[in-house]
């Protein structure tokens, strides 16, 4: 399974590999974000992946002042423009003051933000601590990316209905937020859990691109996937990925859900 950031073409084999790409990130980042809990920098490749790293407020201990890399988010700057309803706030135990998740809904009525849509979603947001003193419910519009750690592509909608040989049929279009399915078992069960970014989206090809992220010489693959409601944009990396993927094909995408509020 390709970690998230193995998805955008950086692959790490060890620990200390890690630690060296990080201060590598960071070193050649050349954009920031501000926020109230401190700062985004933000590392850009030409491919379009991008690293958001979470950098601490200012400490000073003698005539020295650092600030911590508290966290990253990775993410891809795709073509997705995606209508959604802000409906809540996601946080989980581990996440730090840069991280978090929003609770959506696709499909919705914009004029109304209290509305609800097609279906729910849940993806983790790159630039959460920048929205966390915003009102909700709220209308807006999201890039967002499904980071695979699983691809499967199809020619044509008969052998993606012909795969399917056991359980319910998938639609070739569909969306289903694994991730809030999983918490209601959990709450079902009496367990208190949030929600994970985990989704299953079927769709149609409607762009695809081999792509290289410069900084390792990585390959890595982007597609634009139209299903259910809303046009999505999709990155794997080489392993995860059966079958040739083609324009017009379905693929099934077992993925990870990230976005930026883009207005």
């Amino acid at each position: 399974m390709a970690s998230n950031l193995a998805t955008i073409g950086l692959a790490v084999d060890s620990h200390d590999d890690f630690e060296q790409l990080v201060t590598g990130l960071a070193d050649a980042a050349r954009e920031g974000l501000q926020t109230p809990v401190g700062d985004y920098a933000v590392w850009r490749s030409r491919s379009g992946a991008e690293v958001w790293l979470h950098i601490g407020e200012p400490s000073t201990s003698g005539a020295e002042t650092t600030r911590e890399i508290k966290g990253l988010t990775p993410f891809f700057d795709g073509a997705s423009d995606i209508p959604l309803n802000l409906a809540a706030r996601v946080t989980r135990p581990e996440d730090n003051d840069f991280e978090g998740a929003f609770y959506a809904w696709v499909g919705a009525d914009p004029s109304d933000p209290e509305s609800t849509g097609d279906y729910p979603i849940v993806f983790d947001a790159v630039d959460f601590a920048a929205f966390a003193n915003h009102t909700l419910p709220a209308a807006c519009n999201a890039r967002i990316c499904g980071f695979c750690r699983e691809l499967k592509a199809f020619p044509d909608e008969p052998s993606f209905a012909d795969s399917q040989e056991t359980g319910p049929g998938f639609a070739a279009q569909s969306f289903f937020p694994v991730g809030l399915f999983a918490e209601a078992e959990a709450r079902n069960a009496g367990q208190n859990t949030a929600p994970s970014s985990n989704a299953l989206i079927n769709g149609i090809v409607k762009s695809h691109r081999e792509l290289v992220n410069e900084y390792t010489g990585q390959p890595f693959h982007w597609l634009q996937v139209e299903s259910l409601s809303a046009t999505y944009d999709i990155v794997a990396s080489p392993d995860t990925i059966s079958g040739e993927i083609l324009l017009g094909g379905i693929v099934q995408a077992s993925c990870w859900l990230f976005g930026r509020v883009l207005k």
